[in-house]
């Protein structure tokens, strides 16, 4: 039998009164957290089929998670390519599709794909039930994008060409709204939001 001394028992007292304190939107998030699932960290993003779990602060800027609930039929995203993350995507349920550079790729639950920084990209739902996906973003900071991009939507009267540009200038990441018209038409897919 193994007794514990009373200095460890404090001690581990003291880890469990820090980890009830902690919130999972610490910027020194060091404990362990769980995080419900249907938990926001962005606590507005729901309704745009974003949800954000973990964010580039927690991690000292190694990485961002977030993940996606796509309709039947939807993209994600327009064709787009970052000059500073690599992405990879795991599917959690359904099954989705995602060109990657000239290639189309199909990927099943459990599957992922990796989509590295500089190349061409997009991912979408090809068929009639909805589909989840989980984004490992790395180094992170991208999640940063999904919180402002409803206000450059709003913000935009007339443009998305203005919305490219302010993406492009901010995040370094890149639009090809022709790739993904040829997308949208060849595959039958556009953009939709999957409810929780």
């Amino acid at each position: 039998m193994i007794r514990e001394s009373k200095p460890e028992r404090s001690q581990r007292s003291s880890r469990r009164q820090r980890t009830k304190s902690m919130s999972p939107n610490s910027a020194n998030h060091t404990t362990t957290t769980v995080l419900g699932p249907d938990v926001d960290l962005a606590g507005t993003l729901a309704a745009t089929g974003v949800r954000m779990m973990v964010r580039s602060k927690q991690t000292e800027g190694g990485f961002s998670l977030v993940q996606h609930r796509i309709a039947p039929h939807s993209m994600t995203s327009p064709v787009h390519r970052h000059s500073r993350e690599d992405e990879y995507t795991v599917v959690q349920s359904g099954r989705v599709a995602a060109m990657v550079g000239d290639e189309v790729v199909y990927a099943e639950t459990g599957a992922m794909i990796f989509k590295p920084r500089g190349q061409w990209h997009a991912v979408w739902n090809p068929d009639d039930a909805p589909a989840r996906i989980l984004e490992i973003i790395t180094p992170g900071g991208m999640e940063d994008l999904f919180e402002l991009m409803p206000k450059l939507l709003a913000e935009a009267s007339s443009a998305a060409e203005s919305v490219a540009a302010r993406v492009e200038a901010d995040f370094g990441i890149e639009f090809d709204l022709v790739a993904t018209a040829e997308i949208a038409q060849t595959h039958g897919v556009g953009f939709g939001i999957e409810s929780h």
